[in-house]
């Protein structure tokens, strides 16, 4: 359920507008800071980074239309900026905001009912999901694909799309799937039923023959701590948290960013800051089968790189 405080909030005269500027300016960091703030924030699945592969459609649940709207255009505008593709008018949607009054009660509540929109996470993931009280919980579904993009399931069974994830995955019905079953990702190249095979041409020190898609994004907001916060603070918030699939540093890494926006405390970031423009545009720029570690140094560079320069004669 939506407030009425909420509504009035998100409909404030300075509300910002999708037209407003992406790029803000960067603070000087420190290699450990830059390090430290994608260390944090990052959650590799199998040794990689999860991203988008196909274009997204974001939708908003629980908001007035008018302002969803706002919000839609938003993330389709950083998206775009950033080198993600961004679905077409009537497109099937992948990336849900949701504002409701108790996000932890409702997303405990989903994973009850609706087990399949939790299919693909490791249960850890969504043991630890299901104990975070933060006002804002976010999730994605990935799904490990050859370097094609390319993944083999048997729905004539009855299976879902994650039956063939880890075996540490849940699979659509709510129950992890067995790593030594027929078909299980963790055998990738091996023939599956009807002679099918998941291929996998390349690999190398830095890069793997897989990469982690992500199929679709959750990001769940209990309507009072969104209470005063603008449209444009929501939309750039979720967008860091579906798109990279981000979790907010679990302590200050000396890097100012939007992942901060529900911390109690603190100054509120008023939009995406440098850093997470840069990791997002270094994720969405590289080579999805980048491993972990190639992929967290090119994105601490990204995030360095923000860094406006030391005046000259500085220090001296």
């Amino acid at each position: 359920m939506t407030t009425i405080a909420l509504m009035l909030a998100v409909q404030a005269p300075g509300t910002p507008t999708p037209g407003d500027d992406i790029v803000v300016t960067g603070e000087r960091l420190t290699r450990e800071a830059a390090r430290r703030y994608v260390n944090d924030i990052s959650r590799p699945v199998n040794d990689q980074l999860p991203a988008f592969r196909n274009p997204v459609c974001p939708t908003v649940i629980g908001m007035p239309e008018e302002n969803a709207a706002v919000i839609v255009e938003r993330v389709k505008k950083v998206a775009k900026y950033v080198g993600v593709k961004v679905g077409k008018p009537g497109c099937a949607t992948n990336f849900r905001i949701i504002v409701v009054e108790d996000a932890q009660a409702f997303v405990s509540e989903l994973h009850r009912q609706k087990p399949v929109f939790f299919a693909g996470m490791e249960k850890s993931e969504i043991d630890r999901l299901m104990k975070d009280q933060r006002p804002a919980l976010a999730w994605s579904a990935v799904q490990t694909q050859n370097e094609d993009g390319q993944v083999y399931a048997d729905y004539s069974s009855g299976k879902g799309q994650f039956d063939r994830a880890h075996g540490n995955r849940v699979s659509a019905s709510g129950v992890p799937t067995d790593s030594e079953s027929e078909g299980a990702a963790a055998d990738v190249g091996r023939a599956t039923p009807g002679g099918k095979t998941q291929r996998n041409m390349s690999a190398s020190i830095i890069k793997s023959s897989t990469q982690q898609a992500i199929l679709d994004s959750y990001v769940v907001i209990d309507s009072a701590a969104a209470n005063g916060k603008t449209l444009m603070q929501v939309a750039d918030y979720a967008v860091m948290r579906a798109l990279a699939a981000a979790q907010p540093p679990a302590e200050a890494t000396g890097v100012d960013t939007i992942l901060t926006l529900f911390n109690d405390g603190g100054e509120t970031p008023p939009s995406l800051r440098a850093p997470d423009v840069a990791y997002l545009k270094a994720l969405y720029s590289a080579s999805p089968t980048l491993n972990k570690m190639a992929q967290l140094n090119r994105l601490t560079k990204a995030v360095l790189e923000t860094s406006p320069e030391e005046p000259a004669g500085a220090g001296k």
